[in-house]
């Protein structure tokens, strides 16, 4: 599975966190006149982010961290998100009861090796 997911790659039960933020962008007066300048604003960054309910573009998260649970929504529009893998999670937090997805579980693999043998009788001759 790809680390950096898209809108549509979303699924409850994932642990996903934020790559990219919301980004706050103004004109500043500088010293050598107006200056632009782009600011990250999410807190979110690295955090342990447990999706509980996916309604396009949002998303409700469970937020885990060392103080405890609390419950968020994200805006998938101003967002990047990346996908965390069980080692983070556990190393970050321990004694978390890590929930395993079972949306993998419900595809059938049969389906990938008929096709690789339909594709080894196509090719056979060639």
């Amino acid at each position: 599975m790809k680390r950096k997911l898209e809108m549509d790659d979303i699924r409850i039960g994932m642990y996903i966190t934020i790559l990219k933020g919301k980004t706050d962008e103004r004109m500043v007066p500088g010293p050598n006149g107006p200056k632009f300048r782009v600011r990250e604003r999410d807190h979110y960054n690295g955090k342990v982010l447990e999706v509980l309910c996916v309604e396009m573009p949002y998303i409700a998260v469970r937020v885990h961290d060392r103080m405890g649970t609390r419950e968020d929504t994200i805006d998938l529009r101003q967002v990047q998100i990346l996908a965390l893998t069980l080692a983070y999670v556990h190393a970050l937090l321990p004694n978390l009861e890590i929930k395993i997805e079972s949306f993998w579980d419900e595809i059938a693999d049969n389906s990938l090796k008929e096709a690789d043998t339909n594709i080894a009788e196509i090719f056979k001759d060639l």
